[in-house]
C-alpha cells in the first residue's frame, strides 16, 4: 500500500503494528470524514514478526470487528511450564487463546483501514515530529522518493520503544526497562500443537524465560527474553542458541529474529498537545510475561477514541481531562495490574532454580483438571518464605 501522502491531515498514525492498526481502524470507523494517514517504515506483514503470537481469545474478539479464521493458526488449550530440572507442569484452559498468524492479521487490518479511506504508506519512515504549532504538528518523513513533511492536527505515536517522538515534552517515551528478546523458527521438533510451553530458570533465560509456541505441526517459534540486569551476562542470541542446542539437539533452525521489549511501568503521561502514545511507544507491555499484542491493540483503540474527542478542542486545558480519561481507561484495563507487577518484578526475576524445581515437583502430582494458575503461583511462592515476604505487595494491591 503506497498511497500518495497529502500535505495535511486530521490524524497521523505513526507505526502500523497492533497499536497503530487499531488506532487507524478506530478512526476510520468513527463515521466522520476525517483525513487519516497511517505510515510505517516497512510493510508490516512482509517481515517476520518478533513475538510468540499467542493471545487471549475473548480479549482479541472484543477488540477487532471480526477474527477471521485464516488469522488463526490454532487454539491454545493450555500451557506447559518447565522447571530448570525438566519437570513439567501442565495447565489446562481449553480454548482460552489463539495462536495467530500475526503478519496476516496485520495485513487484513491494514486492508480494512485502507478500504475505509485511510491513506496508508508502508515504506515511509517518520524521522521527526514538531511540537504543536498553530493547531498542527509536522511529521517529517523519508521514503524512496526522498524526504517530505505532512501536517496533522493530532498525532498518535505507535512507532515502538524509544523512538524519541515528543522528546522533551511531558509524555512517556517507551524507553523504560527495555529488555532484549530473540526467537527462532525451528523445525524437526515434537510438541503438542495446542499448548504453549514456557521454561523458567537461570539455566534457560536469566531474569526472563524461554518458550516454545507452535506455529503448525512442522514449525515452532522458540525464543527467550533476558532480564535487563542480566543482558551482559547472557547475551540473548547466544543464550537462545545454547537453549536450542541443550533442549532440542538436532533441531533445524530456519531463522533468527530479535527485538527490544519495553516492559516496565514508568507511570508518565500518555498524551500532551494532541500527541498520543500507545503500544510499545508507551510501555504497554506486561512486565513479567512481556505480552504486548492485546495491550497494544487496546492502547491504540483507547488513544484513537480520545483523539476523536480532542481534535475539535483548541485549548490544551480543555484537552487535559480527555488525556486523563485515556490514562484512567488504560489503568483500569491493564495499567494498575502492570504497576503492581512492576514493583515486585525484581523479586520474581531472582527466584532460585531450586524453588522452581521444588514447586514443579509438587505441582506435577496434582491432577491436571484441578490445577489452576493461582495454585501454581502460590505453590511456587510457598517454597520460599523469604520470597513470599518480598512479594507481599502482589497480594496487598498497593
Amino acid at each position: 500500500m503506497l498511497d500518495v501522502l497529502l500535505s495535511e491531515y486530521d490524524f497521523a498514525v505513526i507505526g502500523a503494528g497492533p497499536a497503530g492498526l487499531l488506532a487507524a481502524l478506530t478512526l476510520a470507523r468513527s463515521g466522520k470524514s476525517y483525513r487519516v494517514a497511517l505510515i510505517d517504515k516497512r510493510d508490516p506483514w512482509r517481515e517476520p514478526v518478533s513475538c510468540a503470537e499467542a493471545v487471549h481469545r475473548e480479549r482479541l474478539e472484543a477488540l477487532v470487528p471480526m477474527v477471521e479464521p485464516e488469522w488463526v493458526r490454532g487454539p491454545v488449550d493450555g500451557a506447559i511450564f518447565v522447571a530448570p530440572d525438566g519437570t513439567e507442569v501442565r495447565l489446562e484452559q481449553k480454548d482460552s487463546g489463539y495462536l495467530i498468524d500475526r503478519a496476516l492479521m496485520h495485513k487484513r487490518l491494514a486492508e480494512q483501514s485502507h478500504g475505509l479511506g485511510v491513506h496508508c504508506n508502508f515504506r515511509t519512515r517518520a524521522v521527526g515530529l514538531s511540537k504543536l504549532e498553530n493547531g498542527f504538528r509536522t511529521v517529517r518523513y523519508e521514503n524512496a522518493n526522498g524526504s517530505g513533511e505532512l501536517k496533522a492536527r493530532v498525532v498518535i505515536d505507535c512507532s515502538g520503544p524509544g523512538t524519541g517522538f515528543g522528546d522533551g515534552e511531558n509524555i512517556t517515551q517507551g524507553n523504560f526497562d527495555v529488555e532484549p528478546a530473540v526467537f527462532a523458527l525451528v523445525k524437526g521438533l515434537k510438541y503438542p500443537v495446542n499448548y504453549i510451553q514456557m521454561f523458567f530458570g537461570r539455566n534457560y533465560a536469566p531474569g526472563g524465560y524461554a518458550w516454545l509456541f507452535p506455529r503448525d505441526t512442522h514449525v515452532a517459534n522458540v525464543g527467550l527474553v533476558i532480564g535487563r540486569d542480566y543482558a551482559r551476562e547472557a547475551p540473548a542470541r547466544q543464550a537462545l542458541k545454547h537453549f536450542i542446542e541443550q533442549t532440542y539437539p538436532g533441531a533445524e533452525v530456519a531463522s533468527f529474529q530479535g527485538g527490544a521489549i519495553p516492559c516496565g511501568f514508568p507511570d508518565e503521561p500518555l498524551a500532551t498537545d494532541n500527541l498520543y502514545k500507545a503500544g510499545d511507544a508507551a510501555n504497554m507491555v506486561h512486565p513479567l510475561s512481556r505480552a504486548g499484542i492485546l495491550e497494544a491493540m487496546t492502547g491504540g483503540k483507547f488513544a484513537a477514541e480520545a483523539a476523536l474527542k480532542t481534535i475539535g478542542m483548541d485549548r490544551e486545558e480543555n484537552r487535559r481531562p480527555v488525556y486523563a480519561e485515556y490514562k484512567t481507561r488504560w489503568d483500569e484495563a491493564y495499567g494498575n495490574g502492570h504497576r503492581r507487577i512492576c514493583r515486585i518484578k525484581k523479586a520474581f526475576m531472582e527466584i532460585p532454580d531450586g524453588v522452581y524445581n521444588r514447586a514443579a515437583r509438587s505441582l506435577s502430582k496434582v491432577p491436571v483438571g484441578k490445577l489452576g494458575m493461582g495454585r501454581i503461583v502460590f505453590t511456587t511462592l510457598w517454597q520460599s518464605p523469604t520470597l513470599l515476604w518480598k512479594l507481599r505487595g502482589l497480594f496487598s494491591g498497593k
